[in-house]
């Protein structure tokens, strides 16, 4: 899987946003739609309240201490899932294998397989994105606090938290619908 490095990725290791654009790329008006804007509303919408109350810092706070717990289990719950899917051998798996979706990856159709396993993998990523938002937050907070950067903070940490749970629905929605195969 060596492909040629140019630019930064010459100093440093670059090739994890594969799978990051992979996921993008792969996706449906529709998902994106589930997916991105869906989050990215309920993020400017939560945070403008919390703007218009003046309780951003209290917000963050209790983010902070609530995430990384939630997260560390969601990541658990993920690194299990990708594993089930990558380990399994079944007849259902082998359907998996075998159903070509309309979604497309570096100009190829991509099977329902390679799609959850692009899109776990990109969920992994926004889990440890996240843990390290709040992380980065705490950090921050220790410093200094300065309006504009805490609402950037909510917005991040609140859109990520919905797009990780609305992805998560997607990946069982799929699985669902290989194992029970609904008319829907």
């Amino acid at each position: 899987m060596k492909e040629k490095t140019w630019g930064f990725g010459q100093i440093l290791f670059m090739e994890w946003l594969f799978p990051v654009f992979d996921y993008y790329s792969s996706l449906r008006k529709s998902e994106r739609r589930f997916e991105i804007l869906l989050p990215l509303l309920v993020a400017m919408v939560s945070s403008a309240v919390y703007v218009k109350i003046g309780k951003v810092s209290i917000a963050l706070d209790a983010l902070a201490e609530l995430l990384p717990t939630a997260v560390s289990i969601l990541i658990g719950f993920t690194v299990m899932l990708i594993t089930l899917l990558l380990t399994t051998d079944s007849d259902q798996i082998s359907k998996l294998k075998t159903e070509i979706t309309e979604n497309r990856v570096r100009g190829k159709k991509i099977t329902l397989y390679q799609k959850l396993h692009i899109q776990l993998t990109e969920s992994l990523f926004s889990e440890v994105f996240l843990l390290l938002t709040v992380f980065a937050y705490l950090f921050y907070s220790g410093i200094t606090s300065v309006l504009l950067t805490e609402i950037a903070f909510l917005l991040v940490e609140v859109y990520l938290t919905a797009h990780i749970l609305l992805g998560i629905i997607r990946s069982i929605t799929h699985l669902y619908c290989v194992f029970y195969s609904p008319q829907i």
